[in-house]
């Protein structure tokens, strides 16, 4: 069984299978980290990924994006991401959400990787979240702050299951419930595990934050890769890395960004700042040998803009995720600076996003060149 699973799998993104030997070697590896040889093979059997973090244009999260399904919102922008170029897209799944009604919850995750899938653009899907309100609740999300960048994102799970080992340890239903379903979907491109699961969002929600966040998140971040590598997921298993010192001196990283590296199958990471400092994190990463992508970046008033990033990513065959798509209720057109100014005016430049929300572009030139640049 576990030898026609892994067939069905290679055969399904398009892999050539090298030896027998190899293949029955891969039930025994299952529970292990991905080597460098079978990371680089995934690589080379992909694309040049190139795509942006959605959340539809009606919902402020991603709470609010999955209980309030709007599919005719999500077909018609994918169909906008695939027009101007993009052949994937990054998107955040909740726990509560799946806890409410796992069959429903993996239902609509399965609609939005056909929808995706019938715009040739395949997912990376996000598990859990280190990021803005660390009080994540089901329900009637609520009115946007006017003018304040992300104002209703959420953290999941939260601060109080990642406070408490035993709540931390119940979350294993829902991942491996998660990636069991989805463990061969050639529409699924990569398992993202945790979003920046140490930020202490100093800015914006930092005196509710966790005195011990480090610690608590990598907890969190090895049991989650323990539990999806447990399922022999054919995809790869990622964490990605987003701040502190030079990346290739790991002795000297937090719990997190240590966790994320020595497990990571394929290396993920952010920057949002210029081409100097993305070359410079770039080449740090390039000593672990492994296949990379960039799951964030874009933002222009920081000099992270697609003309100076998107040439050096694809020249130097790295994965390329921007921040949001169109224009909405996630309000990412606003700066991260709104948290203590709120800005009631349309802000020059646009922090993130491509489209407005008719689809016209921003800017065309940006547009033009992500189409250019595509490998569709």
């Amino acid at each position: 069984m576990c030898i026609s699973r892994s067939l069905r799998s290679l055969l399904a993104v398009g892999l050539v299978v090298p030896t027998l030997g190899a293949l029955l070697a891969a039930p025994a590896e299952a529970d292990q980290r991905w080597t460098e040889e079978r990371a680089t093979q995934w690589s080379k059997s992909q694309p040049w990924l190139i795509g942006c973090n959605f959340a539809p244009s009606t919902a402020c999260n991603q709470i609010e994006m999955w209980q309030d399904f709007d599919e005719p919102t999500i077909d018609r922008e994918l169909g906008w991401a695939k027009a101007i170029g993009m052949n994937t897209v990054r998107v955040f799944l909740h726990d509560q959400c799946w806890k409410a009604d796992p069959a429903s919850y993996l239902a609509k995750i399965d609609a939005f990787l056909q929808i995706a899938d019938g715009h040739e653009i395949r997912t990376m899907l996000v598990l859990f979240d280190g990021v803005w309100d660390p009080d994540p609740r089901l329900g009637p999300q609520g009115p946007t702050r006017e003018g304040v960048h992300n104002s209703k994102w959420v953290q999941g799970p939260g601060r109080k299951v990642l406070a408490n080992a035993a709540k931390q340890d119940s979350l294993q239903p829902y991942v491996t419930s998660v990636v069991d379903r989805f463990a061969e979907d050639p529409r699924v491109v990569v398992w993202d595990l945790f979003n920046e699961p140490d930020n202490d969002n100093v800015n914006s929600y930092g005196p509710l934050e966790l005195a011990n966040k480090d610690e608590m998140a990598a907890r969190l971040v090895r049991l989650a890769f323990k539990w999806a590598r447990g399922k022999a997921p054919s995809q790869p298993l990622t964490v990605g890395v987003w701040r502190g010192p030079a990346w290739d001196m790991i002795d000297e990283l937090n719990q997190v960004h240590q966790a994320a590296l020595e497990l990571s199958d394929v290396i993920t990471f952010h920057n949002y700042d210029p081409p100097e400092s993305m070359m410079q994190r770039i080449e740090q990463l390039r000593t672990y040998n492994r296949p990379l992508i960039c799951t964030e970046f874009m933002a222009r008033g920081n000099g992270s803009t697609f003309e100076a990033i998107l040439p050096m990513l694809l020249q130097n065959n790295v994965g390329a995720y921007c921040w949001g798509l169109v224009d909405g209720r996630t309000q990412t057109k606003q700066p991260w600076t709104t948290w203590q100014v709120p800005n009631l005016e349309d802000p020059t430049p646009w922090h993130h996003e491509v489209l407005h929300s008719d689809g016209s572009p921003y800017s065309k030139a940006e547009t033009d060149l992500i189409q250019s640049l595509s490998p569709r």
